[in-house]
């Protein structure tokens, strides 16, 4: 049974690979035996995260890529194919954050917030699709959020584009199912990284957010990781479609 949530002999491409969520997993999926390609803006940080794919024995491919661009996200998925060969799991954990009260917005934040955390996702999806219906066979993980399922103050557009990613995920998986291609998405609560850094240092807040969490503590990037080895294994293989909660229970609370 543990074969089952083996990757070996499989490839996956995770964007926002070069620091927090997309590191931890990428690191977790060659830990299971993917190799695995790592994309993201910073160059410095994506050679670190392929140091420790290559520390687990797998081959990684270091594809600098800026995912508001869709010619950049679309050759992102081309290039993992050219280094490593084929593509079988797609993990989309790029993406940027907004503090900001609804009135308060710019059409610019509004414009560079929807292309980092929508736009160039569904391009990216898109281009592995293609790959995953040839094949007849493909994952795809998204990286979403709390937000997309609960209100949450001075979220309003960075909760709309994560609203929107998990409408994107339950309809390609509804479109690319008879094709043996599973998409779901992940939606972290309170997780340590560059993102909440801001909002954590207040222990006002951060005492809040604790009293709110049945476990009585802030996530860390490792605690998406065996969920996006399950995703992205045989062992999940019929199930497709669903948002899936890593909050420590705040939002049950």
């Amino acid at each position: 049974m543990t074969d089952r949530f083996r990757l070996d002999g499989q490839v996956a491409l995770v964007n926002g690979a070069s620091r927090g969520i997309g590191r931890a997993i990428a690191v977790a999926l060659a830990a299971a035996g993917a190799d695995v390609a790592v994309a993201a803006r910073t160059t410095e940080g994506l050679r670190q995260t392929a140091g420790a794919v290559e520390a687990c024995g797998r081959r990684s491919a270091v594809i600098p890529t800026d995912m508001r661009q869709v010619a950049q996200a679309e050759q992102m998925v081309v290039a993992a194919v050219s280094e490593l060969g084929r593509i079988d799991i797609l993990v989309n954990a790029a993406g940027a954050a907004l503090r900001q009260p609804a009135e308060q917005v710019s059409e610019h934040d509004f414009d560079d917030l929807y292309a980092s955390n929508i736009k160039g996702i569904t391009f990216a999806c898109a281009a592995a699709g293609r790959h995953f219906l040839a094949q007849d066979s493909g994952r795809v993980i998204n990286i979403a959020s709390l937000a997309s399922l609960i209100g949450v103050p001075g979220r309003a557009i960075y909760g709309s584009t994560k609203g929107a990613l998990a409408q994107l995920t339950k309809t390609l998986a509804v479109e690319w199912g008879p094709h043996n291609i599973c998409v779901n998405a992940i939606a972290p609560g309170w997780i340590a990284t560059d993102f909440t850094r801001a909002v954590l240092s207040d222990a006002t807040v951060t005492d809040r957010i604790l009293a709110r969490t049945p476990l009585r503590r802030i996530g860390q990037p490792d605690d998406l990781a065996g969920l996006a080895v399950f995703l992205a294994s045989p062992a999940s293989a019929f199930i497709t479609g669903q948002l899936i909660c890593v909050d420590g229970g705040y939002g049950t609370a």
